[in-house]
């Protein structure tokens, strides 16, 4: 158990090293173009975080200038002629103009947005082999492209139970399409208990480690929800009994 463990936090600590450095290289490499808008409004409020709750720490007065730097969902954050930088409702933005002089154009949120958020949370349900299994899954994206992932999930069979765990790194080559194509590469445990109706006493227990290769699909459906589907292939590795497996999945994911 702790030997399996140990190898799948070295595997994820790696990959995120390794894609940070990547990361960093392309961040430098870039030279964004940030969208330029007019206020026309008496003033523009600037809150401390992308909500309600954050307080309103300064105002852009009429005619001046801002800078939009990125979104999170339906906040925008903005840097001014001073570089105060901070927070805008999207209604607030709606009532400035382009550079053209027409009034800004701020489309809901996009298929786009999923691409630029680092945090994504999410659940599926499939099925393993004969088993039936329901999992949670927390990400980390270091590149529009690229990401760590790890996941916990459970196994329900006719004649096993059990749990799962796993690290795994998700490459997204693809992202000017209306649905994002992904595949996954993954280590992880899992540990079966089987039923054995006539035994009475503890049902014996089957603890193995197991790699999978994977590959599906994200599709943006609205309200940063994402529907995922994938098809994985699985080698377990038991004491003394190794085989593959094929796994599908379909579940939500949400991104923040």
């Amino acid at each position: 158990m702790t030997v399996a463990l140990s190898k799948i936090l070295i595997f994820t600590l790696s990959a995120f090293v390794a894609l940070s450095s990547i990361a960093e290289t392309s961040t430098q490499d870039q030279k964004p173009e940030f969208v330029q808008l007019k206020v026309i409004d008496p003033f523009l409020e600037l809150h401390t975080g992308p909500g309600r709750g954050y307080p309103i720490f300064h105002v852009v007065e009429q005619d001046e200038m801002v800078s939009v730097l990125r979104r999170r969902t339906n906040w925008f954050y903005v840097q001014d002629s001073r570089q105060r930088q901070g927070w805008v409702k999207q209604e607030g933005l709606a009532r400035t103009l382009a550079p053209t002089g027409l009034p800004a154009a701020l489309p809901e949120t996009q298929h786009g947005d999923f691409l630029a958020q680092q945090g994504r949370v999410g659940f599926s349900f499939g099925q393993q082999g004969s088993s039936e299994t329901a999992s949670f899954t927390a990400g980390f994206r270091l590149l529009s492209w690229a990401g760590v992932e790890v996941e916990y999930g459970q196994i329900f069979g006719k004649f096993i139970d059990g749990d799962m765990y796993s690290g795994s790194i998700i490459i997204e080559p693809i992202k000017s399409w209306t649905f994002t194509p992904f595949i996954s590469k993954g280590y992880g445990r899992q540990n079966w208990q089987v039923k054995e109706k006539q035994q009475v006493g503890t049902s014996p227990e089957v603890d193995t480690e197991f790699e999978f290769t994977g590959a599906g699909i994200n599709y943006y459906i609205g309200y940063s929800f994402v529907v995922r589907a994938e098809f994985r292939s699985i080698y377990l590795n038991a004491d003394n009994d190794n085989g593959n497996q094929t796994a599908w999945r379909l579940g939500f994911s949400s991104f923040f």
